[in-house]
């Protein structure tokens, strides 16, 4: 369905990405992993034309999609939850919700409200705070909020970048259950997570990048069963090392 090869793809004078190839086949979740800094929002940012690589090519059921226009990557059944839900705090979750139907051409009403009805079902709490704005929500909720927008783009498949940042253990297991239940229900997934056990917990396959390079690509279960990535990603010294990097970013930008 979705065939990366070869991208690099630039920051002024840094190199984000160093000639990174991967796939994702139709029905599949596929995880992309890896430290923080190591190419995986730069990825997905390149993917849906927000960035614009310099080499390679981009390919989504076939058609040459590298260096098209957001726009037109999202009309053409590509749509992304981003890092940090980016949700519109000042209107409704119902406006929200509605915004993700923009990329949809010619849609009648009758499949919005059909449309509506679904995330709802996946996403009661959605439809019992329809009326409320955006800032009044939890964290978990402008998450789902996130996804729910991004699934009422019909599209073909979603891109999740970070789903569990910031969430409570509890909600972050809710939050990959209903990324699992999207699945099943027919969309495909690339989940780009710096929780690596949980993402492979429920994908098929993974790919591990490490300073803008594929360094693994295999089966999840292949991966959790890995070594290297039982020291490097899988082991609880690397979540507090993941931590501790993503304190001394956050400084950083304060």
């Amino acid at each position: 369905m979705l065939e990366i090869k070869g991208i690099e793809t630039w920051y002024g004078a840094i190199q984000a990405l160093k000639g990174i190839s991967l796939d994702v086949k139709q029905g599949e979740i596929v995880a992309l992993l890896g430290a923080n800094g190591a190419g995986k929002s730069t990825t997905i940012m390149t993917v849906t034309g927000m960035l614009k690589p310099a080499k390679g090519r981009i390919e989504f059921l076939g058609q040459d999609i590298t260096g098209m226009e957001a726009e037109e990557i999202a009309e053409i059944g590509i749509a992304c939850v981003p890092e940090g839900r980016r949700i519109f705090p000042g209107l409704t979750v119902l406006d929200n919700l509605m915004l993700g139907a923009t990329p949809r051409k010619r849609v009648s009403k009758e499949e919005i409200q059909k449309d509506l009805k679904r995330i709802f079902g996946i996403f009661p709490q959605l439809e019992e705070f329809k009326g409320r704005l955006g800032w009044q929500l939890s964290g978990g909720q402008l998450q789902m909020l996130a996804i729910g927008r991004g699934l009422m783009a019909n599209s073909k498949i979603l891109l999740l970048d970070e789903p569990s940042l910031g969430l409570a253990p509890v909600v972050v297991q809710e939050v990959f259950r209903v990324i699992q239940e999207i699945n099943k229900a027919g969309t495909t997934i690339l989940l780009v997570e710096q929780n690596a056990r949980m993402a492979l917990l429920i994908a098929n396959r993974g790919f591990v990048l490490e300073t803008g390079r594929v360094m693994l690509a295999d089966t999840a279960a292949n991966l959790l069963a890995n070594e290297e990535m039982k020291q490097h990603y899988l082991g609880a010294h690397a979540h507090i090392k993941e931590a501790r990097q993503r304190r001394r970013d956050e400084k950083a930008g304060a």
